[in-house]
Order: C-alpha cells, then structure tokens, then sequence
C-alpha cells in the first residue's frame, strides 16, 4: 500500500495523515475484493525496513493498527472474517498487541473469508522464521514443511498489486509470491479505487497459469 507519505506532501499535509487516510482504505478495498469473489487478501501496512523509520511515524501507524482493528472488529464477526497479523509483532505495545490477540482468537475459527495484515513483515524474516519453527519441531527441511510453517499457513497469493508506481517486491512474501501474478499502479494508495480493482481483476480473469506446464 505504498505512496500514503507522497499523497500527503503532495497536498501539503503532513505523513501521519496520508497515513490516517490510506488506513482508512483498507477495509473498504478488502470488501470491493470480497464483492468481486477473492476470498483472502493481505495488506502490506509495514515492512522490516519500515520499521526503521523514527519513533514518531512507527508509534503513529502502530496507534492506527489498534484503532482500525477496534473499528471493524464487529465487521470481521459478523461477516466471519479470520483476522491475523502476520510479522514480528513483538516490538508493539502491550495494548495494542492486547486488541490483535483479541481479534485474532475471536475469528480463528471462520475459513470462508480471511483478512490479513502484514506489519513488521519480511519475506526473508518469514523465510528464516519457518525453518527456525521446523528444526525446532525435529523435522525434516521440505517445500510442504516450509511452506507450512510460513506465516501465511500454506495461502499464497494469486495476484500481488503494488500501488505507488514502483516496481519491486521490497521483501514481501518472497517465498509465496513464486507464480504470483503482478499488478503495479501508478496511482498513489489513497487514491485507489473500484476502478482499479475491477481492472485488476479482469486482468487477472483473463490470464492463463499454466505453473510451468505446457498445456
């Protein structure tokens, strides 16, 4: 969900805004998805290198993480949405951890839909973090193995789209994101729309995968 920061310096406001509004997306996004028949998707919020960032941005999107969870949290139950944050959520504050663990256990039992929120997120930390997981358990080193110790729990994405006009996974599920299909907008991502995302899907109808098979 890149160019919040840009979106907001663009109209001379400052980045905890852009940060706020393009916050505010995401829900909305997640349901134009679901209307359009996915059934999960995952929103790329903060990466490990994000994570870097001053105290003061961090500590903001972290308090909008919380908000937004609280916000929808009636939502995600009464539409059967599992939730779950996926990344190194240690570094979050205890509240704030408090309402994910929360919102996690009250729809980890729905299938049908699943909503993912990737923050403090790396595919290489995901990577190492399942093979720390299989050693740990006595297993042996396999692509099921793996795969199902990664914190997306054998759910890869279909298509992966980037907003914001760059053209680079910036370690995002580098693993999973094998014979994904790519989309990336020039458009900022407070300003996506249902446009886009009709478009996208329709690209994505009328695309044949044959995963390496000839067919």
């Amino acid at each position: 969900m890149d160019g919040n920061g840009r979106w907001a310096e663009a109209k001379g406001k400052s980045r905890q805004y852009g940060h706020k509004i393009g916050s505010s997306k995401v829900y909305e996004v997640f349901k134009m998805c679901v209307d359009l028949g996915c059934k999960s998707a995952t929103f790329f919020a903060m990466s490990s290198e994000n994570m870097k960032r001053d105290d003061i941005e961090t500590d903001f999107i972290s308090d909008l993480l919380k908000s937004s969870i609280e916000k929808h949290f009636s939502d995600l139950l009464a539409n059967k949405i599992k939730f779950k944050i996926i990344g190194d959520t240690s570094s979050l504050p205890e509240d704030v951890k408090k309402v994910i663990s929360n919102a996690e256990l009250a729809t980890k039992n729905f299938t049908e839909l699943k909503m993912y929120i990737a923050y403090n997120y790396g595919g290489q930390w995901d990577i190492l973090n399942a093979i720390k997981t299989v050693l740990s358990n006595n297993d042996s080193i396999t692509h099921d193995n793996l795969s199902r110790y990664l914190s997306t729990e054998n759910d890869y994405p279909d298509v992966i789209v980037r907003t914001g006009g760059f053209k680079r996974l910036s370690n995002f599920m580098l693993w999973q994101a094998g014979y994904s299909e790519f989309e990336f907008l020039d458009v900022l991502w407070p300003d996506i729309t249902d446009h886009e995302i009709k478009l996208i899907f329709k690209q994505y109808i009328g695309t044949k995968r044959n995963f390496g098979i000839v067919k």
